[in-house]
């Protein structure tokens, strides 16, 4: 009896340069980039998603190493705004300076060790509500109460210890390490790539986090692939690639590219030109049919001239030097330990998961939009808080992304529940629909590794 004969794979980014093949406006370099990699790890152990002590290796090896995004500049537009950033129990202030600059501290009183700051707000000093003890902005001591009980007290040796800080494109960044690295190391291509689309003139429209029951590391991988669309978000299939997304790897930045409304091969019946719209729609109206896509015409360029025309109205005219595929589709950038980030012109989305506390079994995972405007900078939106029991979609602001984000959320708690109760001691990997998967484990063995090596 013959075996049945294995289908072909295709040449990794085939699908994806056929779209761009198709463009009528010049194409960036980068988007005609290939590079793919399937040389990470072709499985991942379980302890790593369920163990405490690997959770306190990765404490020391990467939220105490990497270089993490805090917060955005307009979050803390002037001199007294503060931000609170929290990684596995420690606690980091954000101060804008009155020079502009931005400086970061530990956010914890030298005298008996509260947090100076609960929440983000606009101040004049750093003071403990405890005792009284406050410091100035840029972090030296400014008032001891009752002096003569603490002679033992040096001035000029209690400033706040410092945490570094550097900014790229309206993003803050801070690293508890000594002497991290600099920034750009971790950033990588995204200087180069961004340049085009300017995160820096962007504002925030809407700030979300939501907790959930599942390892950090979990929820972020089920955004390092595409394949799950098939299974998991069936009413996106007719626009999204979920097959025939382009996987690149570089230094410490990996990137997933899939098309929208291009050629379908999930599909055993290809969809019309208006099921393709209707599917678009339905991810970012909520449910809302697109309006009639004209007779032959493709979907994918009826939606591409709309959405340049409605970018006119913040960008003007720059919005005709940006091709269909810089405007429709999603180009994903994840960034080390913890950031992924979406190119184009247009709203885009950025992602960031987090342990949530110090919890190695449940995690935080924010989503922030930013979208260009026109004239002055709107106010930043105010940051939502969504909790585990409840729904993404009382984020009313993320639109048809909350239902999206909501059927993930259901998959990444059950793979927290199943890899607890497993018999078998390690999860398997696909070669190259999951080598940004590989790719980031094998930046965590190196940060992890480094202190293993250390305590041995």
């Amino acid at each position: 009896m013959k075996s049945k004969e294995k289908t072909a794979a295709p040449a990794p980014g085939a699908h994806y340069q056929k779209e761009l093949d198709r463009e009528e406006r010049p194409i960036p370099d980068f988007l005609r980039e290939i590079r793919p990699d399937t040389t990470g790890p072709d499985t991942v152990p379980i302890e790593k998603y369920i163990s405490r002590d690997y959770h306190e290796k990765e404490i020391e090896g990467v939220w105490k190493k990497t270089w993490q995004w805090a917060c955005r500049e307009e979050q803390i537009p002037e001199a007294g705004d503060t931000f609170v950033y929290d990684i596995c129990g420690i606690s980091i202030v954000l101060v804008r300076q009155r020079s502009g600059a931005i400086k970061a501290f530990r956010n914890v009183c030298l005298h008996r060790g509260r947090r100076l700051c609960d929440y983000n707000a606009r101040v004049s000093e750093l003071r403990c509500p405890f005792h009284g003890f406050a410091w100035k902005l840029d972090g030296d001591l400014k008032t001891v109460p009752t002096p003569w009980d603490l002679p033992h007290v040096e001035r000029e040796k209690f400033s706040l210890p410092e945490v570094h800080v550097d900014t790229w494109a309206g993003f803050v960044f801070v690293n508890l390490d000594e002497d991290p690295s600099p920034l750009a190391d971790t950033l990588d291509i995204l200087p180069d790539h961004f340049a085009r689309w300017d995160l820096q003139d962007r504002a925030i429209i809407a700030d979300v986090s939501k907790i959930m029951r599942c390892n950090w590391k979990i929820n972020k991988e089920g955004f390092l692939e595409t394949w799950h669309v098939y299974a998991t978000h069936p009413q996106l299939l007719a626009s999204f690639g979920a097959f025939t997304s382009q996987f690149d790897v570089y230094d410490t930045v990996g990137r997933g590219m899939a098309p929208l409304m291009g050629d379908t091969p999930a599909l055993a019946n290809k969809p019309t030109e208006q099921e393709r719209l209707n599917s678009l729609t339905y991810q970012y109206l909520a449910g809302a049919e697109g309006p009639p896509v004209p007779e032959g015409e493709r979907a994918r360029d009826y939606a591409a001239t709309q959405g340049r025309a409605a970018l006119k109205d913040s960008i003007g005219d720059k919005a005709d030097e940006y091709c269909n595929s810089e405007l429709m589709d999603t180009i994903a950038y994840s960034v080390f330990p913890n950031f992924l980030l979406f190119g184009g012109p247009g709203v885009r989305q950025m992602y960031r998961w987090r342990p949530y506390k110090n919890r190695h079994d449940m995690s935080v995972m924010d989503v922030v939009l930013l979208a260009p405007f026109d004239g002055e900078r709107p106010e930043a939106a105010e940051h939502r808080t969504v909790g585990p029991d409840e729904s993404w979609r009382v984020a009313s602001e993320l639109g048809g992304l909350a239902l999206i984000e909501d059927q993930d959320a259901t998959n990444l708690e059950a793979v927290q529940i199943g890899l607890e109760g497993a018999s078998h001691d390690e999860v398997t990997l696909a070669k190259y629909q999951e080598s940004l998967i590989r790719h980031f484990h094998r930046l965590l063995d190196e940060h992890v590794g480094a202190i293993e090596r250390k305590t041995e």
